[in-house]
């Protein structure tokens, strides 16, 4: 009995910890994605900007 009641909390503390390292990864998917989206994004301007001298 005791030794059910120590893994219930040690499991609890678990779970917080777990859920801590997913919230910080969770931020810096969040953080990579928007620099990924940042890049493309300049990336397409570049080209646009690049297609635009071409033609003039």
């Amino acid at each position: 009995m005791a030794k059910k009641a120590r893994t219930g909390t040690s499991g609890h503390h678990d779970s917080e910890r777990a859920m801590a390292k997913n919230t910080a990864a969770e931020a810096r998917a969040k953080a990579a994605v928007r620099d990924v989206q940042s890049s493309s994004s300049a990336k397409t301007r570049g080209m646009q900007q690049k297609a635009r001298a071409k033609r003039g």
